[in-house]
């Protein structure tokens, strides 16, 4: 509808982000353009290449940031009945050999927890990582965007979540790599004088930067999760570190959807937020790190089919209940009404 406007919002997930760049790729087919877009850490930089790419390089420049962040290097089949150890060596590998393309150990790293050894900061430097945002992001495109693109961090001084616009100075390669500069895995971003990092800390899913001005006009709010709130009890080692990485960031977002609407940021216009989360059954506990070909692919085709469901949702929303309605996204397609 013409007088309607529809918002995206990206949390925070690292390598599990191949399942909104899947989504995204559905709603632009569908024809979907975005007027105001918020993202954090991986949340950003799609968002970014999303805004920083004329329309019909988007799904492109999306696929190649992902054939960078992909390891293709597999020893076994990904039907084979050791799916799931590769996997995890390929965790492993990222966590002690980094990813190429995006980062890389930094020396000392973990030396440097002995007493009396050479200090850093980090386990990882992110040089590379800035070299390919460059290469796929048109920042001059970023900034003169009719799409305002939010990009949020966390001071580190502070602890106050700080929110980047690409209005007025607009946005740079740095703001993305300070979004996704998580404390103890790399360095810290400075800019103009402050430090600041991945606001997962705080604010993995930053709906609160889209509703900083209250929308004009009547708003469909689809926010992209990429972790659940319930799940079976662990029975392993690495259940549980699945189990707790879910519970720790979906705890963030259903804060957030809360005190979205607890503020009544809608101010008079009628907003419809569809909460989509990633549940990915067969994703291993170290999966914020799984770079593996079958996990990114596995991670995109489910958010290529879950784009292609909202699509439909958006054409064609329930009934409105009050001011702000919240639905959740159920596999199914249909949509779950949200009495946050």
């Amino acid at each position: 509808m013409a007088n309607r406007q529809t918002w995206l919002c990206l949390s925070g997930g690292n390598a599990l982000g191949a399942n909104q760049a899947g989504a995204i790729q559905a709603l632009l087919e569908a024809g979907i353009e975005f007027d105001r877009v918020a993202g954090a850490s991986i949340g950003a930089v799609i968002g970014t290449i999303v805004v920083g790419n004329q329309p019909q390089d988007r799904v492109a420049r999306l696929k190649d940031f992902w054939r960078v962040a992909t390891d293709t290097l597999s020893f076994v089949s990904q039907h084979g009945p050791f799916h799931q150890t590769e996997r995890i060596r390929t965790a492993v590998q990222a966590l002690l050999a980094g990813k190429p393309g995006l980062f890389r150990p930094s020396f000392p790293g973990l030396w440097s927890l002995l007493p009396f050894g050479p200090k850093a900061d980090s386990l990882f430097e992110a040089s590379q990582q800035r070299k390919t945002l460059q290469a796929l992001i048109d920042f001059d495109l970023v900034n003169h965007s009719s799409s305002e693109l939010y990009v949020t961090a966390v001071d580190i001084e502070t602890g106050e979540d700080v929110n980047f616009v690409n209005r007025g100075e607009g946005l740079t390669v740095d703001h993305i790599m300070a979004s996704t500069a998580f404390p103890l895995a790399f360095p810290l971003v400075e800019i103009d004088g402050r430090h600041y990092g991945d606001p997962g800390l705080s604010a993995n899913l930053p709906l609160a930067s889209l509703f900083l001005r209250p929308p004009e006009q009547d708003v469909v709010c689809v926010c992209l999760d990429l972790f659940q709130s319930p799940g079976p009890v662990p029975r392993s080692l690495d259940q549980t570190l699945r189990r707790t990485t879910d519970i720790m960031f979906a705890s963030q977002s259903r804060h957030a959807i809360s005190a979205t609407k607890s503020t009544k940021a809608s101010a008079g216009a009628d907003v419809t937020l569809i909460h989509s989360v990633y549940g990915g059954v067969d994703e291993i506990g170290m999966k914020m790190i799984d770079y593996s070909a079958d996990a990114i692919r596995m991670r995109w085709d489910a958010g290529y089919s879950e784009g292609q469901r909202l699509a439909r949702a958006i054409g064609d929303l329930p009934m409105r209940r009050q001011r702000f309605d919240i639905w959740r996204a159920e596999i199914d397609g249909s949509l779950e009404y949200w009495d946050i």
